[in-house]
C-alpha cells in the first residue's frame, strides 16, 4: 500500500471518529443526565432531614447520646474515674463534632440555594 492510501485511509478514519464524537457530544449536551424534578421532590427532603437530625443530635444536651454535651460528661466521668486516655479521647470525639455544626449548616445553606434556584420553592 502506497503511502497515499494510507494517508487516505487515516484522514476518513479520522474524519469518521470526529463526526461519532460530535454527534455523542450534542446528544448529551440536549439531554439532561438527572431528573431535577426527582432531586426536588425526593433527594433534597431527605438531605435536610438528615441534616436537622444531625444538628439535633449533636447540640442536644447531655441526655442525647452523641451529643457533645454527652461526649464530655462521659470525658469527665472517665476523667474522675482515673481513666485519662478514654477521657481525652471522648473530648478529640466532642470537639470534633462541633467542628461539624458549622459545615451542616453551610450544606443546610447550600440546598436551600437550589431549591430557590431549580425547584421553584
Amino acid at each position: 500500500m502506497k503511502w497515499t492510501h494510507r494517508l487516505a485511509a487515516l484522514g476518513g478514519a479520522t474524519a469518521i471518529a470526529l463526526t461519532t464524537l460530535t454527534t455523542a457530544a450534542s446528544a448529551q449536551a440536549t439531554e439532561p443526565s438527572f431528573d431535577v424534578q426527582k432531586v426536588c421532590d425526593q433527594r433534597i427532603p431527605k438531605l435536610e432531614t438528615r441534616a436537622n437530625k444531625m444538628l439535633t443530635r449533636i447540640t442536644g444536651d447531655a441526655k442525647v447520646v452523641g451529643s457533645t454535651a454527652n461526649l464530655r460528661a462521659r470525658a469527665e466521668r472517665a476523667k474522675a474515674a482515673g481513666n485519662e486516655a478514654q477521657a481525652d479521647w471522648l473530648n478529640g470525639k466532642a470537639d470534633h463534632r462541633e467542628q461539624r455544626v458549622g459545615l451542616l449548616r453551610d450544606a443546610l445553606a447550600k440546598l436551600d440555594a437550589y431549591k430557590q434556584k431549580h425547584c421553584g420553592k
